[in-house]
């Protein structure tokens, strides 16, 4: 992480770019940081980079930023923040139902894999419910 972050920085308009890393900025850095830091358990991290990248990522690019918004639900989780973690989660899944993308439908699985410890809390059951309701 913190070579990729170097490298970032060292990087100026005008240097050769690979074409596999052109569409690499700063927002999907961020996401790429969030990923490791929710695989790792460490959610306060995972949910400042999440965070970060949802502020830079733009609203064209829709799929990315309901991958990183389902990092942050999850980081919320992992951080006891249940209300809040479903809260993003259902927007999260909302948008999956409509772009019937099969990665974004594992994103949203995977976070409902997660919170079957808290199955019967209050905050689950409503996420459940506006899951339920999209069809």
């Amino acid at each position: 992480l913190v070579r990729a972050e170097r490298a970032m920085e060292a990087a100026r308009p005008g240097d050769e770019v690979p074409h596999w890393a052109r569409f690499f900025d700063e927002a999907q850095l961020a996401d790429e940081f969030g990923h490791c830091h929710r695989d790792l358990q460490q959610f306060r991290a995972a949910a400042q980079h999440a965070e970060r990248s949802l502020q830079l990522r733009a609203p064209v690019y829709a799929r990315s930023r309901l991958f990183c918004r389902v990092v942050l639900a999850t980081a919320r989780l992992g951080l006891g923040e249940l209300d809040q973690a479903c809260q993003l989660a259902a927007e999260a899944a909302g948008q999956a139902a409509e772009m019937r993308s099969v990665r974004a439908a594992e994103y949203v699985r995977d976070f409902e894999r997660r919170l079957e410890p808290y199955r019967d809390a209050a905050p689950v059951r409503g996420y459940r419910d506006k899951v339920a309701a999209l069809g």
